[in-house]
Parts: C-alpha cells; sequence; structure tokens
C-alpha cells in the first residue's frame, strides 16, 4: 500500500479486514493527519488505540466537559507516538492545556495559532510546577505557531519559549507585535516585559539567545520594517534556511539587501506581497542567496524582468512563484528560467502575468520536463501552441491552472499543433481602423463578407486538423490531479468529452465552460478518483447530470453547482442519497432549488462542514 496515494489508501482499507490492518501499519501512517472539528464532535470519542497515527489536529473546541473528554481521550491514546499536535482556534483553559500537554512526550511540532481565549488572561504558565511539568514533555519541540494570537504579551511568550528549550521554528504571524515600545517603557527603565503588549525588542532578546538553533522564522501580516528586519537578519550566530515575510508592506529594498548579504544560508524566502520591493532588492536576492529552493515573489509589482533575468543564478531552485507581477516579458522570463538547463524546477506559478507569450511557454517546456506544478490562470496571451506544448513534453505534471486563457479552443486540447483563434475584425475598416472611434479615414462603414476569405480561413483549419505530425492530447498528462479550465469558453463538449480522462484527477474545475449533461455523464466515467468538481455558472445541466455526479464519484468531498437554474430539488435528492462523504455544497444562485430542500439536506448529512445557499430558490 505504500505506492498509493492516501486516497486510495483509503478505499483499499475498506476492501477486507485484512487490507485494513495493513493500512494501520505505522510507516503508512506518517502523513496522516487526524482532524477533529470541534463543532461536529458526537458524544463518543473514535476508537484510536490502534491507529498510531503521528500527527492529531483538534480545531475549534471548546471547554466543556465532552470536547474536554475527546481532547484528552485523543492525546492519551496517541501520546507515545504522537508527534505533532494542532490546537488551532480552540477555546481551552490554562489548566486543560498543561493537561493535554502533559501526555505529549514525545512532540516535536505545537500550533497554538489562534488560541485567544488560552492566552486573555495572561496567566498560562504562571504557576512554578506547570512550567516545570511541561519543560519535561515539551523537551523535544523543535517548531511552534503562535500565530494570530491577540492577547499574547511578552510575559507569556518567554514562558512558553523557556518550556520549549530546543526550538527551530517559529510563527508569529498576525501577531500584533509592537516595534516601538520606548513609550511603553516604566519609567527609569530601558527594558522590561511587558505583561499586555509583544515587544519587538523581547522577540529580537529571544532570537539572540536561540540564535545558534533557529533555522525558521515567519513574521507574516506584522509591521514590520527595514530597522527591525535589519536587525533580525544581523544577529549573531543566526543563519536561517527559512524566513517567512509574508504581506510585510513596510519592507523595502534597502533590508532586503542586508539580508541578501547576511543570511546567505536562506533555502526558503517568501516575500509575496512585500509591495516597495524593487528590482534592486530582487536582483541581490538573485545575486546572493544561491542556496534557495524556494522563492516567492506574488504581487511584487515594482520588480520588472531587470531582475528576473538574475535567477539563471540560483542553480538550486525548485519552486518560484511570481503571480501577479504584470510587468514581467516573455523575453525576461525566459532567459531567468530557461537559460540554466540545471535549474531542477517543479513548482512554478505565472498567473496573472498577462504578458507572457506561447514563445515563453515553449521555451520553459523544454527546459523544465520536470515540472510538476504549473499555474498559468489569466495569462491571456496563451493559446493552442502553449497547449500542445505542455501536453507533449510536461508529463509529470501534477496541478494544471489555464482559468481565463481565451485563446484556448479545442484544437488545443485535442492536440493539433498551431492551431489559434483567427483574431476577430468586425470592427475594424480595411486598414485596421477602430470604428469605435471617429479617428479613421475610411468612409464605409460596412463591409461585405467575400467567400474568398472564408474559404481561406476554412482551408487553413482544415489544413491544420489533417496534418501528420503527432497528436498529443491534454489526456497525454497522465499523472494530472489538479485541471483548472474556468472560462475558457472557447471549449466545447466535443473537445471536452474526449480529452477529460484522467486516471488520477482529484479536482477539476470546469466554472462558466459550455457544458451540457452529456460532457458530464462521460467525465464522470472517464475520471472516478474525483473529489472536488466546480461547475458552477453551467447554465446547460441539468438533474440528470447531478445525478451522474453523485452516482458515479463516490470520493466527492465538494461539488460547487451554484448559478445552475436547470436544477431542481431532484438534484439535492441525489446528493443526499449519494453523496456520504460531501463536505462541502455550494448551490447559491439557483432559482429552481428550495430553500427548505437545502435545510433538509445540512440535517440529513452529517459530513457537510460548509454550505453556501445564498439567494437559492430565488430567495435572500
Amino acid at each position: 500500500m505504500r505506492f498509493l496515494n492516501v486516497s486510495d489508501r483509503k478505499e483499499a482499507s475498506l476492501v477486507c479486514r485484512t487490507w485494513y490492518e495493513a493500512s494501520l501499519d505505522p510507516i503508512l501512517q506518517r502523513d496522516i493527519v487526524i482532524h477533529f472539528h470541534g463543532l461536529s464532535t458526537h458524544d463518543q470519542a473514535p476508537k484510536l488505540t490502534r491507529r498510531k497515527m503521528p500527527h492529531l489536529m483538534l480545531d475549534q473546541f471548546d471547554n466543556s466537559l465532552n470536547a474536554k473528554s475527546v481532547v484528552l481521550r485523543s492525546c492519551k491514546e496517541l501520546s507515545e507516538n504522537l508527534k505533532s499536535l494542532s490546537l488551532k482556534g480552540s477555546n481551552i483553559t490554562e489548566s486543560t492545556f498543561v493537561e493535554i500537554l502533559s501526555h505529549c512526550t514525545s512532540l516535536t511540532s505545537l500550533d497554538l495559532s489562534c488560541c485567544n481565549s488560552l492566552f486573555l488572561s495572561g496567566k498560562l504558565l504562571e504557576m512554578n510546577s506547570d512550567m516545570q511539568t511541561l519543560k519535561v514533555s515539551l523537551k523535544n519541540v523543535t517548531s511552534l505557531n503562535l500565530s494570530s494570537i491577540r492577547h499574547l504579551s511578552d510575559s507569556v511568550f518567554n514562558r512558553i519559549v523557556t518550556v520549549c528549550t530546543n526550538l527551530e521554528k517559529m510563527s508569529l504571524s498576525s501577531s500584533h507585535i509592537t516595534f516601538h515600545t520606548e513609550a511603553y517603557l516604566p519609567r527609569g527603565k530601558t527594558r522590561c516585559a511587558s505583561s499586555s503588549l509583544l515587544t519587538f525588542r523581547n522577540i529580537l532578546d529571544f532570537i539572540r539567545l536561540q540564535s545558534s538553533k533557529l533555522i525558521s522564522l515567519d513574521f507574516s501580516r506584522n509591521p514590520l520594517d527595514d530597522d527591525a528586519l535589519e536587525a533580525l537578519v544581523s544577529c549573531d550566530d543566526l543563519f536561517l534556511e527559512e524566513l517567512i515575510l509574508y504581506n510585510c508592506k513596510e519592507i523595502e529594498d534597502v533590508s532586503i539587501i542586508a539580508l541578501a548579504h547576511k543570511q546567505k544560508s536562506l533555502k526558503i524566502l517568501d516575500i509575496r506581497e512585500c509591495v516597495n520591493l524593487t528590482d534592486a532588492g530582487v536582483g541581490a536576492i538573485a545575486a546572493n542567496l544561491l542556496k534557495l529552493e524556494t522563492l516567492k515573489l506574488s504581487k511584487c509589482r515594482q520588480v520588472t524582468g531587470l531582475a528576473v533575468k538574475k535567477f539563471s543564478l540560483l542553480s538550486r531552485l525548485q519552486v518560484l512563484d511570481m503571480s501577479d507581477m504584470y510587468q514581467l516579458m516573455s523575453s525576461s522570463a525566459q532567459e531567468g528560467l530557461c537559460k540554466n538547463v540545471k535549474m531542477p524546477l517543479t513548482y512554478l506559478n505565472l498567473s496573472c502575468c498577462s504578458l507572457l507569450t506561447d514563445v515563453f511557454v515553449e521555451a520553459l517546456c523544454k527546459t523544465h520536463p520536470h515540472l510538476v506544478h504549473l499555474d498559468l490562470g489569466s495569462c491571456n496571451q496563451i493559446s493552442n501552441l502553449s497547449v500542445h506544448e505542455i501536453s507533449k513534453s510536461l508529463k509529470y505534471l501534477q496541478f494544471l491552472r489555464l482559468a481565463w486563457c481565451k485563446k484556448i479552443t479545442d484544437l488545443g486540447i485535442l492536440g493539433f499543433e498551431g492551431t489559434a483563434i483567427p483574431e476577430i475584425k468586425h470592427d475594424h475598416d480595411e486598414g485596421g481602423n477602430c470604428r469605435c472611434t471617429r479617428n479613421y479615414s475610411s468612409t464605409t462603414i460596412f463591409r461585405k463578407p467575400t467567400k474568398k476569405v472564408e474559404k481561406k480561413d476554412s482551408g487553413n483549419t482544415n489544413t491544420n486538423q489533417k496534418d501528420d505530425s503527432p497528436r498529443y492530447k491534454l489526456n497525454n498528462l497522465t499523472k494530472l490531479r489538479d485541471l483548472d479550465l474556468a472560462v475558457c469558453s472557447n471549449l466545447t463538449t466535443i473537445g471536452l468529452r474526449q480529452v477529460l480522462k484522467f486516471k488520477e484527477l482529484r479536482s477539476l474545475n470546469l466554472n462558466l465552460v459550455p457544458v451540457d449533461d452529456a460532457t458530464v455523464m462521460s467525465l464522470t466515467s472517464h475520471n472516478p478518483s474525483l473529489e472536488q468538481l466546480v461547475l458552477a455558472k453551467c447554465s446547460n445541466i441539468t438533474d440528470d447530470a447531478v445525478e451522474a455526479i453523485a452516482k458515479r464519484l463516490p470520493r466527492l468531498v465538494s461539488l460547487d453547482i451554484s448559478s445552475c437554474d436547470k436544477l431542481t430539488n431532484r438534484s439535492m435528492d441525489f446528493i443526499m442519497t449519494y453523496c456520504k462523504r460531501l463536505r462541502m455544497l455550494d448551490v447559491s444562485f439557483c432559482s429552481n432549488i428550495s430553500p427548505s430542500s437545502v435545510d433538509m439536506a445540512e440535517t440529513a448529512m452529517r459530513t457537510l462542514q460548509s454550505v453556501h445557499k445564498r439567494l437559492v430558490g430565488g430567495q435572500p
């Protein structure tokens, strides 16, 4: 079973008892997370003693006796093998917290993000006995997540890091850090651990103390400025491998250049939405951080091709996110990403880079045939040529997003090379002047259609279709698991029926694609592993399509059929009867589905966690 992915393993474990016992092998449990949701907890906690699960997530639990019983039993039964524990968003008391963690003696990762009630009083670990207890049980913890905690103070922070003596990774994302603390200090003191504020000075003291062990820090969504970042990266004996600065909007080139010169051991750098960065800062990263394996630059819109050209120096780069960089040109991207053939790139996000063309995509596919993740969403210059090259070269691709690429047609996904949508010139005169303005010299307003031109276009298409060159259909990507073709409005049912045949496909998005019942029936027959399906605004599908989805896709956990006006209450009946694993359902704006049928489904289906029903039945 070790060769199967998690979904296939779950299916195999249901075949017979022998296979179920085989699925409980500890080696197979390493990538499994048990997720208990507080809102859906029932009277009896599940039996966990037979499972040696290393990962446990207790999400949004309250402090009721029932919830406390579930939490304690889970931790006790899994304590011997439990490596990571998440209490994200749980509403528990200090005593319950200490009691839970006292059983988890093998923990290496602890997530306390969004646990605001736990820190509200400021008395967590105030008793010395509690600190001594947790100092023993948490001695192996190397990763600590304190993100999104409104009431975290210096005093509580110091007590927590004191019991976690071997910390290597720490996250303080969205933690309301105070950077200018002089006004809050008591009179006559230059340093003081605040009981009400979390100050950057206090955090910096801890980093200096722990610098020889720390390798990962996350300060995302904090008002970190150049002075603070420069002080951070200048700490003695600090050699970070990962630094997350997502949405730190006050950071500019000065501190990034200092970072590039002083933290050359970095392997992962996330500076998405650091909107003040320019080519100078990103160029310094490319020139100095030669060990980088992951670089995320999404929405750094002042960065141009001048900096991207230097990415060819990053010979270890595996993951690159350059989405929403509107100034990125094909020539610069090609020089930066395709010049170094030794770059082991496997993940590339170029969403909303609208100036990229087929020339770059063709070069990319030839240079990096081992790509696993490729996002070209909203790259509206991309046409059938790119689709053909992707289908031909990227045999290991698992994720492909081509949403809003409106130049893609059936000919592209069917593997006809050198085909594109002919330009529509109905609104232009013979000289190419637009008739929507008054700036044209021709007095001819309407031009008669000529049969000669029509025959020429038709002949070109026929020639392309009869070409003897090898055809590489989209389903040549046999390892594909996630496909997004949303708003590819020039695709038709003819092409989709022929290419939507992927045995391992988990997620499919056909939002605003003109599909009909026959297309849905075909895709449900040939894609049995689908778990997430989006058919929003597919106005031609009827209850028969939903029946096929419900009966043929037993693994389905997420279904979006919003704005499909031909669907009725029959669709809800099929969903209630056959979709036994469904967790998310969106039926918003379905005018012929009644609110009562949706309410009935919410009540009857225990697995449902999220239902979207805006204006269902035409009612607000």
